[in-house]
């Protein structure tokens, strides 16, 4: 793992990683980090050579003295690897040597994992995409989004994450912000332990969620007058209007029925005011919002979103 330093995800730097590259500041940063990997490693091997040597040194009679050429060959087994690995490059050397970046794309998954040490906790961090696990520090991990589709642009040996980019929800099948049927299919996925499907599920709902904000923010937008029902507001909204599982009645007595999903009913009452918003009364709660009808549609608009209710076939 490799810790992140400023921006973890550097947006200056993808017009160059999508082309396959790395940027300038990029490789100087990982050439810098390999440099000192490979001093580390020699250091470590002149060490373990010199621990291999002494040890092979007599000093007298001992009653373990079969224990000293062990321990000395497994030094110096250690420092002729360590040279070596040094020597010849590790992965990050010779992802610097290649300066390829490969891509990664599909529905990101995050998890971390809390080791306990004897005196110390510590918390490794992955993310996993298109069934492929990354580490990476905690900085970078918050960076992340949470749930969607992303491209990963990382180093091919190392597995070092240079950069992530957002991709767009992918297309939602027709109906699919309405259909309670396919958002709790997708609702049970999230809980497969297949961690690809399960990313997958998590995206689709985000993007089913994403739509549904844009569906209400166009219709939070009135139509002109000439496109609206003719009548008064308090005579064209009288009857059953549905969205989905939901329901709402406005009677004539001024009563207004909310069927929520399951068939759960709350009651209220409702009024056009004089400023000829919808005032809707119950659960202790008062509200006053923008609405109209237009052909078979009511919309009710508050606060920049619109919810479109259909008017529901009489029986």
């Amino acid at each position: 793992m490799i810790a992140s330093t400023g921006d973890p995800f550097p947006a200056a730097d993808l017009d160059t990683n999508r082309s396959g590259r790395l940027s300038d500041a990029q490789r100087k940063k990982y050439k810098g980090l390999a440099r000192a990997g490979r001093n580390d490693e020699f250091f470590a091997a002149i060490f373990c050579g010199v621990m291999g040597v002494l040890l092979l040194a007599p000093v007298g009679p001992s009653p373990n003295a079969w224990v000293r050429p062990v321990a000395a060959a497994g030094f110096i087994l250690v420092a002729f690897l360590l040279f070596r690995t040094a020597a010849t490059g590790d992965s990050l050397t010779q992802d610097m040597r290649s300066g390829k970046v490969v891509t990664v794309e599909g529905a990101i998954g995050k998890r971390h994992i809390e080791r306990h040490g004897s005196h110390t906790t510590w918390t490794d961090h992955f993310l996993d995409v298109a069934g492929q696990s990354f580490e990476l520090d905690e900085t970078a991990y918050l960076a992340a989004p949470d749930v969607g589709y992303v491209r990963l642009y990382v180093l091919p040996r190392s597995h070092a994450i240079l950069n992530l980019e957002r991709m767009p929800d992918r297309p939602l099948p027709a109906g699919a912000t309405t259909s309670t049927a396919t958002i709790v299919a997708d609702a049970i996925n999230t809980r497969s332990h297949d961690t690809v499907q399960a990313a997958e599920a998590r995206a689709e709902l985000d993007a089913i969620a994403n739509a549904m904000q844009a569906e209400r923010s166009r219709a939070a937008t009135p139509p002109p007058i000439d496109q609206r029902d003719p009548r008064p507001l308090a005579e064209a909204i009288l009857g059953t209007w549905q969205t989905g599982p939901m329901s709402l009645s406005f009677l004539a007595d001024g009563t207004m029925v909310a069927t929520m999903p399951g068939g759960r009913q709350r009651r209220g009452r409702w009024s056009i005011g004089p400023d000829g918003r919808l005032r809707a009364t119950g659960d202790g709660r008062d509200t006053a919002t923008d609405a109209w009808v237009a052909g078979d549609a009511l919309t009710i608009s508050d606060g920049g979103q619109g919810m479109v209710y259909r008017r529901a076939a009489a029986n």
